[in-house]
């Protein structure tokens, strides 16, 4: 079977879609100075992203992409880069800067499993329970806090996510190669506390570097955080 990539649909009431990670170099700075994605600070840093930022709409929607092996499969892996998560909860959960992703476990060319980023867990399926469209595996992604999930969602307990899948569909996302920027050790935002910005891809654990393991701590068969 081909290696696909997903569909992700996203809720009817969504106004951030997924950025190209150039979109930082023209709204945020590091330390008073714009950002240059090919000259980050080694030592690590926070983008600081203006209050009244809106999600450019003249860009291409574009995500990254990348195959590693883990667990005795191969992984593909597909993350998207959006700008804000207005998404609040209790105390926490609003930040700049939001990376999400997907990924489909490989038996060879046969697809045996799919996990989700949800929050600061995953929500985890075999192959069999996915949904399909086209043989493209289909991703909710919810209001907000661009959770992903497997079904439609309407107030996911404590969390309050929902995401109905009736807003704009992405099933022609542009997949970019990741660049050294992937791994650079600072955050993507100048959120702190209970909500803070995301670290790089790179520097996120399990996800990054041992995406099996990261696979056996979500949440099997269902759709929660």
């Amino acid at each position: 079977m081909t290696k696909s990539p997903p569909i992700f649909k996203l809720d009817s009431r969504e106004q951030w879609r997924p950025q190209p990670v150039e979109t930082v170099e023209t709204l945020a700075k590091i330390g008073g100075q714009p950002v240059d994605l090919s000259a980050l600070p080694p030592a690590g840093g926070l983008m600081d992203f203006p209050a009244d930022m809106k999600d450019p709409t003249d860009t291409p929607i574009v995500g990254y992409s990348r195959e590693l092996e883990g667990g005795g499969l191969e992984w593909h892996q597909y993350w998207l880069w959006y700008l804000y998560n207005p998404k609040k909860y209790f105390v926490t959960g609003e930040h700049e800067g939001d990376w999400e992703f997907v990924q489909v476990g490989y038996a060879r060319n046969t697809p045996v499993c799919m996990t989700n980023s949800q929050h600061h867990s995953g929500g985890a399926r075999m192959w069999w329970d996915v949904e399909l469209l086209d043989d493209r595996p289909v991703v909710y992604v919810a209001l907000g806090s661009h959770a992903n999930y497997f079904t439609p969602v309407d107030g996911i307990p404590e969390i309050g996510d929902d995401g109905d899948g009736k807003g704009a569909v992405l099933d022609a996302i542009e997949w970019r190669d990741f660049g050294p920027w992937a791994t650079w050790p600072g955050r993507w935002g100048h959120s702190t506390g209970e909500g803070q910005s995301p670290e790089s891809p790179g520097c996120q654990g399990d996800r990054w570097s041992a995406p099996h393991k990261y696979h056996s701590s979500a949440h099997v068969g269902m759709d929660v955080v």
